[in-house]
């Protein structure tokens, strides 16, 4: 019924899911996004193996994080062998990271330079998303890789002002040292980001979380978020458009009008 109502209201409906969730709803075309970073880890997590196996299309994301594309080019060639449905298309895209930061007093947008120049040459602590880094094994995110990109003179080690419940995250996810995962499992645990964010001696705070948590906690610090946006490299984005063009012919098959 609410697939029914959406439709009343929309040309096109994107069903977008991730990582712990897969479409409910039959798509006409189904694209997966892989992480370069975590080459293998579609074999080894429910529902992310689900997902891949169902795809008509699949995206290795953030290949410009990479050292060398030769590391892409495998990671796809795992993907066609031992994964995906036969012939479907494996494609290539960067992650392309860009700071996003408001005035603290008039909430007006700040530009892009000047939402750089609360990064570059400071210290900054960076709030990074909390799955990913945890049960998600990363150990950086966005915000860490516009720190870097922007020429932050210190990233700030964030465990020794862990607060509360903070503290145990440390302990249990060790592979973290440069970035404050968004923990936010409840009331209290909200409070004990926040307290640790406002006890850190930094300059600036960047946020590589997928939602904007300034709404929820004051910083006592300038902030800046870390917006990323998908881009298909060069070499792929022709033939990738082209799968896109199927998605009509896909749904012409999938739903022709029945005979009176």
């Amino acid at each position: 019924m609410i697939l029914h109502e959406a439709e009343k209201e929309a040309d096109v409906i994107i069903w977008d899911g991730g990582n712990n969730d897969f479409p409910f709803y039959k798509p006409d075309l189904n694209i997966c996004l892989v992480d370069s970073l975590r080459p293998a880890d579609e074999l080894h997590y429910f529902p992310g193996e689900t997902n891949v196996r169902m795809a008509d299309t699949v995206l290795v994301c953030k290949v410009n994080a990479l050292d060398n594309m030769q590391t892409a080019h495998e990671h796809a060639d795992h993907l066609k062998k031992n994964i995906v449905k036969p012939h479907t298309p494996v494609f290539f895209t960067k992650s392309i990271v860009t700071p996003e930061a408001r005035d603290p007093v008039t909430g007006a947008a700040l530009s892009k330079d000047e939402a750089t120049n609360l990064v570059k040459n400071k210290r900054v602590l960076v709030v990074d998303d909390g799955p990913t880094l945890t049960h998600g094994g990363m150990a950086f995110g966005a915000g860490y890789a516009l720190a870097k990109d922007l020429g932050a003179s210190e990233i700030v080690d964030p465990r020794p002002y862990a607060k509360g419940s903070l503290v145990g995250v440390f302990e249990k996810f060790q592979h973290l040292k440069n970035v404050l995962p968004a923990m936010g499992y409840g009331e209290e645990q909200v409070k004990d980001l926040e307290a640790t964010i406002q006890a850190v001696d930094c300059d600036t705070v960047i946020i590589g979380t997928p939602s904007d948590i300034t709404h929820l906690m004051d910083f006592h610090h300038p902030s800046v978020i870390a917006r990323y946006e998908l881009e298909i490299v060069p070499e792929h984005e022709e033939d990738f458009h082209k799968t896109l063009d199927t998605f009509f012919d896909r749904f012409g098959a999938h739903h022709q009008p029945h005979a009176a």
